[in-house]
């Protein structure tokens, strides 16, 4: 991809050729995967009353594999490609085209009880007073042990932190096109020579982490 990584035509052309929004690099994790905290969360959270809205939704994974355990499920991205495959994948689910800037759909329908970012937008917590009912929760998680802009902009809202993980799994690439990929997707071309200093046998060594928050609405 030639595009800006993260950039809307960059997430265009993912959708495109790949069809999903997933990590596209070859890995071996060492250990258990470091969203489970996120999936186990995400499941305890659900009742057969919860309303959920996915910010990011992608092509609706989440929609397809929880959606039907909650009352409703709402996603939104930008992405038109992504929203095609995700009402495809989840038929019961229902998914606007947003990018969380501007005034808020109707067709979103809130409010929500439960709001969730897997890797998705950190935006949607400044407009969590418009989303949220009363009692919502807030869960989140990013591919780093740190993203600040999350507990950052959760204060600025008032909302506390229930919750805070960080998760962190040996995983391998096998090859240097691997790692230029996850280099690329992760903006950290720096960290590119790693390959030619450490890479082994078995490929090259790193650290898949993982941030999880669970917050809560005020009073």
């Amino acid at each position: 991809m030639t595009d800006q990584p993260h950039s809307r035509a960059w997430y265009a052309r993912l959708a495109r050729e790949r069809g999903e929004y997933c990590h596209p690099w070859p890995r071996t994790l060492d250990g258990p995967d470091p969203e489970l905290s996120f999936d186990l969360l995400l499941a305890d959270l659900l009742t057969p009353q919860t309303h959920v809205l996915d910010a990011g939704c992608g092509h609706g994974p989440d929609a397809a594999r929880f959606g039907p355990q909650a009352a409703r499920w709402v996603g939104y991205d930008f992405a038109p490609a992504f929203l095609a495959q995700a009402r495809a994948k989840a038929p019961g689910a229902e998914f606007v085209a947003w990018n969380g800037k501007g005034d808020i759909p109707a067709a979103l329908g809130g409010p929500f009880d439960l709001i969730v970012s897997r890797r998705g937008p950190t935006s949607v917590i400044l407009r969590l007073p418009e989303l949220a009912a009363p009692g919502a929760r807030f869960l989140y998680v990013g591919p780093r042990l740190h993203v600040p802009q999350v507990p950052q902009r959760l204060a600025a809202v008032g909302w506390p932190v229930l919750g805070e993980w960080q998760v962190s799994v040996q995983a391998r690439v096998p090859t240097r096109e691997a790692w230029a990929t996850r280099c690329d997707w992760m903006q950290e071309s720096g960290r590119l020579p790693d390959w030619d200093q450490q890479a082994g046998p078995q490929g090259l060594p790193y650290r898949e982490e993982r941030y999880v928050v669970l917050a809560g609405s005020p009073g």
